[in-house]
């Protein structure tokens, strides 16, 4: 655990003098409505759970503060009804008393939030955003019939095209105009992860350009602009470059070691559900092809270690482990979601890259397996228990 020491004016405050107490945020929310008895309001990430019981419509949570965090709001009333619910979060980025308004009749997303200058600019931004998709969504429609569509329809990379073209068109402007216009809020940092998907790495190097020298120093920034050298680092046909991660007994590991072998890296987390219900078709694939030059190497993005430790011996997969503590899934692969693998070659080029699962076999990195050795796999699963394909579940910018 990191400990912050302010220093006021040039002066070093001596800890050896006193005890300081860790700092705190404070949430205070009002939520109007008649709760039916359900008076409880949950608050987590998914490395943080926490709860209040609202009494009169009031209700107050104190938060430790280590870091900026951006925590979810879940009213009991919703949960217990099964009512549509849309995730609603509030960024806190200093140790202060923030307050949520809120009207059950509403939705949690209508609530308005107050307390740091950075939650406050980015309830403007989040509007801002709303009336953008609007605009775009009307024009798909009024374009295609509809503001979405399926994979499988012949139109759909026509579809996709148009739909990053009205990005560039309604939302990139609005968030460098956000970083323009407030180049030392957190809520500039907090917001960049949304140029992962939608901005060249021009753009995102211009972004990363545009903040204080102060927000540059953010663990935030720093990882985008990992993100942005790992889209550049991970292009089909780069050497990836060596590193060195700890394995589930903290001994190193380093790429190096699987040099002259394919290799599948398999970036996971033990909270993501695709990833857990890919390993027994991986494990049949693992099976098929270890004695064939091939090796497969998971690596882990969980913050908690705790986590990744218990699901690596719930999972008991039989080949290398490790724990990514220096993000290397940002810097090295631009990995934006999980499960995403990488085939990589015996001389460390990349050869394929895969976002999610196909638990049949489709997959285009098992179809080159299957080219390279010359051997399917063997499933023992039928056809028809296998689970649907499995899409990558997305990171978060903060956990």
């Amino acid at each position: 655990m990191k400990k912050i020491i302010t220093l006021l004016s040039g002066v070093a405050i001596s800890l050896g003098s006193y005890a300081q107490q860790q700092p705190q945020i404070t949430l205070q929310g009002t939520l109007a409505g008649d709760l039916k008895g359900y008076n409880k309001m949950y608050i987590y990430s998914r490395t943080y759970h926490d709860s209040a019981v609202i009494t009169n419509g009031h209700y107050s949570i104190n938060i430790p503060f280590k870091e900026p965090v951006f925590l979810m709001l879940y009213p009991e009333y919703i949960k217990e009804q099964r009512m549509m619910y849309q995730p609603f979060g509030i960024l806190m980025d200093k140790p202060v008393t923030y307050t949520v308004t809120s009207d059950i009749a509403k939705g949690m997303n209508a609530s308005v939030v107050k307390g740091s200058e950075a939650v406050e600019v980015l309830q403007t931004y989040k509007k801002q955003k709303e009336a953008a998709w609007k605009q775009m969504t009307e024009t798909l429609k009024k374009e295609y019939g509809q503001p979405w569509m399926d994979e499988k329809d012949a139109r759909h990379a026509e579809f996709e095209a148009r739909q990053k073209a009205l990005q560039q068109q309604y939302l990139v402007p609005l968030l460098q105009k956000l970083v323009k216009d407030h180049p030392n809020s957190f809520a500039s940092v907090f917001s960049l992860g949304e140029a992962r998907e939608m901005m060249s790495t021009d753009q995102q190097d211009r972004l990363y350009a545009g903040l204080s020298s102060e927000m540059k120093k953010t663990k935030e920034a720093k990882e985008f602009h990992q993100f942005t050298d790992g889209i550049k680092n991970s292009a089909v046909g780069k050497k990836v470059k060596d590193f060195t991660l700890p394995d589930e007994k903290d001994q190193p590991l380093a790429l190096q070691q699987f040099k002259g072998k394919y290799l599948l890296i398999d970036f996971w987390a033990s909270w993501c559900s695709p990833c857990r219900q890919s390993f027994p078709h991986m494990r049949e694939v693992y099976q098929q092809y270890k004695d064939q030059n091939f090796e497969i190497y998971s690596i882990s993005i969980d913050k908690s270690k705790s986590d990744w430790l218990k699901a690596v011996a719930q999972e008991n997969n039989p080949w290398k482990q490790a724990l990514d503590n220096i993000n290397i899934a940002g810097s090295g692969f631009a990995i934006t979601g999980v499960p995403t693998t990488y085939l990589i070659s015996p001389d460390g080029e990349i050869l394929m890259k895969e976002v999610g699962f196909e638990p049949d076999g489709s997959g285009a990195i098992e179809k080159k397996l299957n080219e390279l050795f010359g051997a399917s796999v063997k499933s023992a699963a039928k056809a028809t228990e296998a689970p649907k394909t499995m899409k990558a579940m997305p990171m978060v910018p903060m956990q």
